[in-house]
């Protein structure tokens, strides 16, 4: 991977370790106020919401004035939204406040995988974009493992307004990563015209893709959004454990999931989509399954590998179909739209399983999720194109 693409995943690791810590945070804040199971759903789900409201606006203004700017006004505002997480006092001003923070937080989604998937070349673009996405579930699952360790000794407010920093490090780090860089893609093309055709999806339509990706994001992530805002309650609630603990078990969970996406996007590249994500659906559903009928530590870490797997294998397949697919001159929007799927389906997730805890319990929500996973390995196998496509990168010499 290029120099500059690599400084890229780096400095977005600092304000991605903030994720973490507000994603452990949150629910157990939530906790200590006597929150209701419905009521931590729809304000857990303000995370998704937000990423759902501003990921389209970040890309389509990243098409008009490029890349850094926004990169890094992004991460100052992010800042700021933890600063208004850690001073609410309410169940609704914690949601309003997630959801402000998470709409600033989103920019790195679609300008991330927009710049590597506009630069790096194509027998790395599966690989590239598993690489951004490791670094925000490892850099995550290493904050929500700090996090719940600092607040096992102090007050979580005060954990947040330290993790307020992180993301202020990492605009830092992005003006440095930028510097000197000009921007090739579309508007900025030699002589300003359109780059030719990619032929990615060659004998399938843009919107075909997008369509089918859509479907599938959507389905896999309301399972992963729900992972992420109920299983620190599950530990709590269901098995007992300390936030500490908690902390520990989504820090075990983020690190297996992001180690195996770099080799799930090397096995994209190399056995194709389809089998890829299809395989990984059934994963996925098997891993939920674990969840709902764990009653050991070790149950959960055997459905966390389960999920890691699944995960791996579904999510730089389908990230770098729709970015091959996607015209460059509306590339970073493109991948914000994808992105919106993802954002429903986080959202989506905390509600559709607090509904289902509200009525049977909270194993109920994982199995609701499970049904979720299964539906996408049934897309995947009957709807995904399993050609091997190629594509030339535009820009490649300034990665």
């Amino acid at each position: 991977m290029r120099s500059r693409s690599g400084a890229l995943v780096a400095a977005l690791s600092a304000s991605t370790l903030a994720t973490g810590v507000t994603q452990i945070s949150v629910p157990l804040e939530l906790r200590q106020l006597h929150a209701s199971p419905t009521e931590i759903g729809i304000a857990l789900s303000m995370f998704g919401l937000g990423m759902f409201l501003f990921e389209w606006v970040w890309g389509a203004l990243a098409d008009r004035v490029g890349y850094r700017l926004p990169l890094v006004v992004s991460q100052v505002l992010y800042a700021g939204g933890i600063v208004l997480l850690a001073s609410a006092r309410s169940v609704p001003l914690i949601a309003v406040s997630y959801l402000l923070a998470s709409g600033m937080m989103v920019a790195a989604g679609p300008l991330g995988r927009s710049f590597l998937g506009t630069t790096l070349p194509p027998r790395l673009r599966a690989t590239g974009l598993a690489f951004i996405a490791s670094q925000w579930i490892v850099a995550g699952a290493i904050g929500s493992g700090v996090g719940g360790q600092l607040i096992e000794h102090f007050p979580i407010r005060n954990v947040l307004y330290g993790a307020s920093v992180l993301p202020l490090i990492a605009a830092l780090l992005l003006l440095l990563v930028f510097s000197g860089y000009r921007e090739t893609r579309g508007i900025w093309s030699q002589g300003g015209q359109e780059p030719a055709p990619v032929p990615a999806a060659r004998g399938e339509s843009f919107m075909r893709v997008m369509v089918l990706t859509a479907g599938i994001v959507l389905l896999f992530e309301i399972g992963s959004g729900g992972e992420l805002a109920l299983l620190p309650l599950l530990a709590t609630n269901q098995l007992n454990m300390s936030a500490a603990s908690a902390g520990t078990v989504m820090f075990i969970v983020g690190l297996l999931a992001g180690l195996l996406l770099v080799p799930g996007g090397m096995a994209s590249d190399r056995w194709g989509k389809r089998r890829t994500m299809a395989i990984g659906g059934v994963l996925s559903a098997a891993g939920f399954v674990a969840y709902a009928v764990a009653g050991s530590f070790w149950t959960v870490i055997v459905g966390a590998a389960l999920r890691a797997i699944g995960s791996a294998l579904v999510w730089p397949a389908v990230t770098a179909w729709i970015s091959e697919s996607a015209p460059h001159r509306r590339h970073a929007l493109a991948m914000g739209i994808f992105g919106e799927f993802e954002n429903l389906g986080v959202t989506l997730g905390p509600v559709a399983g607090g509904l289902a805890w509200s009525a049977a319990g909270i194993q109920a929500a994982f199995f609701t999720y499970a049904v979720t996973a299964v539906l996408v390995a049934v897309i995947s196998a009957i709807a995904v194109s399993g050609r091997v496509q190629t594509v030339q990168p535009i820009g490649a010499t300034e990665a």
